[in-house]
């Protein structure tokens, strides 16, 4: 074999290589990572954490699209799994449905009968995404599912969250047409805050900057989706377009960006894995 012919050997066969890795990332985006779940674990210590609620565990998730993508299967999967995490608290951090899924009774039902179906002791609560918003029929829908299955909407507000005893720690809810001044108007710095807000980029807004928040929680931009190595996720979404995790910030408190649970535009996923957040309370 001539010199010539060993150079074009190794270049066809990085190429097909590289093709190869392609191909295999393709395929898994497509067909394999849109229907896994991840539980990712995070153990919460902070001196405002009374004991009483210690070993207490919040379910974190956000972001299911029920719809074209997101159908029964996948969507009945991911319910049991949490099921089996038994939290003692619940948090969905919005967008119910896919904004532009027609839905029947029978998944108003199916959703009711889900959400009711979880255990969590201590409570069941959720904030409003951008696509719980779509018109008026999608927002009562929303609401009415939420009430008959004993989930509370924290809509620019507080809610104590207690362990049967008069000390816990605190909920504060952001919907994506913040009010910060009604939602920080209950929160003191004695208290263990914990922040929820659909949309990232509003962790950055200055209201936060001398509020004593303790952690937040967000999600809506899906984890991009789509997370190319190196180059980085393939859109931004409005809501996450200062904020995703592509693109980090410093910030008074510690924070996390789900990559949520459904898919929307695409049903494909690549290094955003669909996820539920298992936090828990330690001394």
């Amino acid at each position: 074999m001539t010199k010539l012919q060993k150079t074009l050997f190794i270049a066809v066969a990085v190429l097909t290589a590289c093709m190869m890795s392609i191909c295999a990332s393709l395929y898994h985006a497509i067909y394999i990572e849109p229907g896994e779940i991840a539980v990712n674990y995070q153990m919460i210590k902070n001196k405002k954490i009374p004991k009483d609620m210690y070993d207490v565990s919040i379910v974190y998730f956000t972001d299911l699209e029920y719809g074209k993508f997101q159908d029964q299967k996948r969507t009945d999967a991911l319910f049991k799994k949490i099921e089996e995490l038994h939290p003692d608290i619940l948090i969905f951090g919005g967008d119910l449905f896919d904004a532009k899924y027609k839905t029947t009774d029978q998944d108003r039902q199916a959703m009711i009968d889900r959400f009711a179906a979880l255990p969590a002791s201590l409570g069941k609560f959720a904030v409003i995404g951008e696509q719980d918003l779509v018109n008026e029929e999608r927002q009562t829908l929303v609401y009415d599912i939420y009430a008959n299955s004993q989930v509370e909407v924290v809509d620019n507000s507080t809610r104590f969250l207690g362990n049967r005893s008069k000390s816990g720690i605190q909920l504060i809810g952001l919907r994506t047409d913040a009010d910060f001044n009604q939602a920080l108007a209950n929160v003191d710095d004695t208290h263990y805050n914990l922040l929820v807000s659909h949309y990232a980029d509003h962790l950055r807004n200055d209201a936060l900057k001398n509020v004593s928040i303790s952690y937040a929680l967000a999600g809506n931009s899906h984890g991009t989706q789509i997370l190319y190595p190196i180059l980085g996720g393939y859109r931004k979404y409005p809501g996450n377009e200062k904020l995703n995790r592509d693109n980090g910030a410093n910030l008074p408190f510690p924070y996390y960006i789900s990559a949520g649970t459904g898919c929307i535009h695409v049903n494909a996923r690549l290094n955003a894995t669909p996820e539920i957040v298992y936090l828990i309370f330690s001394r």
